[in-house]
């Protein structure tokens, strides 16, 4: 007997209409029972396909060689758009693309994921509005007062399971922007008003987030008064090719028994010097993390038995602390850290005012535990800072600033994956305020910025929930 194999039938209509597809993806279980809500749904209320109530769906040409270069404008991709305050990584030439205006978004602008992961649903900020986006987001450009809707439909498991139906490709998934024009959208008056005035209230909580973690980063410089870091003040062994390598000399006194090149990087020295000479204006006393500032520690790993969301603890992994919202939240089971018949789950519970920091593959990328994430569990690749007579939002404020991840970034061991040794942390140069007021100021307008962000997906969550239990609910009276 074959296992693993779905059989099912299918109406005639849904294969001869649109693309008239016959890949089996196409009509699975989770699209089935879509279509079904809404057919029955479409007896009682209308519907409208996608394209007709927007005024745009698009997306940039897409070109087999993107114009990155050293000068250009800010980029981001596909994922760091998902990202709570994303930090280009690469920059582009807007000048050797077509239609540069098609590469940027507006606030407000819907965007769609269109490869690899399909159908993930985002809605830009006026912080995105500086960068060039991925032209692997579609962009869907909808009303105000339907925006906030669309973007729950297509956020729910109906709008998903739709928009998956409709990826092609055997090694890389795709969709593309005519692939939504049919999507069928319920039109309900009093719930679009509803739905839409939730989400886009949970859009301007996430506005204000990222502009609360901006001010809270701009007063580490200006109020400390620390230049900002520029590496053209850095002076290279053989001048111009010099500085392409970025070659450098040092004295065999200095190499603190590493021979790694990244570990003693000049730009180092430069925020040393600048540390140095401004604590001597009386501002901040300078001092290491490890001393007083915060613990730092990681765990072992542990077995992992995988559960159903009602069963087990939610667990972070390295990529949820930089998402705007958690996409594919796993949960374990407390049988997990069974060790000798006894339990060590609790020792694995990260707290509220904690601070989380990538330790391997993609080091440096850090997150505050807020109430939401109080008792949850995160992965063994996740470094645990306990703050110590510190505010904790001042100390990621700082940890998020070139100061801090230049520092961080030279203490990566390992020639593959990067990893992070809690012991090296333990040196990297922390400025306290002298006054504490401004200290608190700083760190309120982080915490205040991650409370908004997790308020802003509760308010999101709910909202979309409620939709689709109002479609299940008309589809249940249909019958």
């Amino acid at each position: 007997m074959i296992t693993g194999i779905q059989v099912f039938d299918v109406p005639f209509h849904w294969v001869n209409d649109g693309e008239k597809r016959l890949d089996a993806s196409f009509y699975a279980q989770d699209v089935i029972a879509a279509r079904i809500v809404l057919d029955k749904v479409a007896a009682k209320v209308k519907i409208a396909n996608l394209k007709d109530i927007v005024k745009d769906i698009f997306m940039p040409a897409l070109k087999i060689t993107i114009p990155f270069c050293d000068n250009g404008q800010e980029y981001l991709t596909q994922s760091e758009v998902e990202f709570f305050l994303p930090r280009a990584r690469k920059r582009l030439n807007i000048n050797k693309i077509d239609d540069p205006e098609r590469w940027k978004v507006k606030s407000g602008f819907l965007l769609i994921s269109q490869s690899g992961t399909i159908g993930r649903v985002t809605m830009a900020t006026k912080y995105l509005e500086k960068f060039v986006i991925s032209p692997n987001l579609i962009r869907v450009v909808a009303e105000e007062n339907l925006r906030g809707y669309i973007y729950a439909f297509l956020s729910s498991w109906f709008g998903q399971a739709l928009i998956k139906s409709l990826q092609y490709g055997i090694t890389v998934k795709h969709i593309l922007p005519h692939h939504l024009y049919n999507i069928p959208i319920p039109r309900i008056q009093d719930l679009e008003k509803e739905i839409n005035q939730k989400i886009l209230e949970a859009h301007k909580l996430r506005e204000e987030a990222q502009e609360l973690l901006l001010k809270a980063e701009e007063m580490i410089y200006s109020e400390l008064g620390l230049p900002r870091i520029d590496e053209d003040d850095i002076e290279y062994f053989g001048g111009k090719i010099g500085r392409i390598i970025k070659a450098f000399e040092i004295k065999a006194s200095e190499l603190d028994y590493r021979l790694d090149a990244s570990y003693h990087e000049p730009i180092l020295n430069l925020i040393k010097e600048n540390l140095k000479n401004k604590e001597k204006e009386g501002k901040f006393q300078l001092k290491q993390l490890g001393n007083g500032v915060g613990k730092v520690f990681d765990l072992p790993t542990y077995k992992r038995i995988y559960v159903k969301s009602t069963e087990g603890y939610p667990i972070l992994s390295g990529t949820h602390l930089r998402q705007l919202k958690l996409y594919d939240l796993k949960y374990i089971s407390g049988r997990s850290f069974y060790k000798k018949g006894k339990s060590v789950l609790e020792k694995y519970k990260v707290k509220e005012g904690w601070i989380l920091i990538t330790e391997r593959g993609t080091t440096g990328v850090i997150a505050l535990v807020t109430k939401c994430w109080d008792g949850w569990l995160a992965s063994h690749n996740i470094l645990r800072v306990i703050p110590q007579n510190v505010n904790p939002g001042y100390l990621l404020a700082y940890l998020n600033t070139e100061y801090a991840q230049y520092q961080l970034k030279s203490k990566e061991l390992g020639a593959v994956v990067k990893v992070l040794d809690p012991k090296d942390m333990e040196n990297i140069l922390v400025p306290i305020p002298k006054d504490k007021t401004l200290e608190d100021k700083i760190g309120s307008l982080v915490i205040d910025a991650y409370n908004k962000k997790d308020l802003a997906n509760q308010i999101e969550e709910n909202a979309i929930k409620y939709l689709e239990e109002i479609l299940k609910k008309i589809a249940e009276e249909a019958k």
